[in-house]
């Protein structure tokens, strides 16, 4: 199996694939409404809904860079986003994660194992560490969503 196709698959598997890890990010988040999203049980912690809007901007992030959108800084004021108030705006964050999540793997599809070692424009990181990282990114928040569950 090639890197790219092994990262591919990484990055699919937490979002909705059959991982050994625990339950991936679909089904972390299934069944949550926006009511239970929108909750704080631990105080000064983030939300459902802030945990959720973050992995996104990240996703997209790495999106960008993978695209070479866009080669600066992002945009940390966003990192956080302020969450929305109703269920359809909810269901909008759950859409753009799965949206988010496609766009890297169509991008990602074009890719040959070669380019993950180029570093990222701006960075002193490759594209093979940036991608690992997002997928551990992505793990470390579905476990905090998942803790978060029980809570709400």
């Amino acid at each position: 199996m090639s890197e790219v196709k092994f990262l591919r698959d990484q990055i699919e598997t937490t979002y909705k694939g059959d991982s050994w890890h625990g339950p991936n990010l679909v089904n972390t988040l299934k069944g949550i409404d926006y009511k239970q999203a929108m909750k704080r049980p631990i105080k000064e912690r983030h939300t459902i809904w802030e945990l959720t809007d973050h992995t996104v901007f990240w996703i997209e992030e790495v999106w960008k860079a993978v695209k070479n959108i866009e080669a600066t800084e992002p945009d940390l004021e966003h990192n956080w986003p302020e969450m929305g108030a109703t269920e359809e705006e909810w269901r909008q964050s759950v859409a753009r994660l799965e949206a988010a999540v496609n766009m890297l793997l169509d991008a990602l599809a074009e890719w040959r194992d070669e380019q993950l070692y180029e570093k990222v424009p701006g960075h002193d990181y490759t594209f093979k560490q940036m991608l690992h990282g997002m997928v551990h990114h992505n793990l470390y928040h579905a476990g905090q969503i998942n803790l978060l569950r029980d809570k709400v």
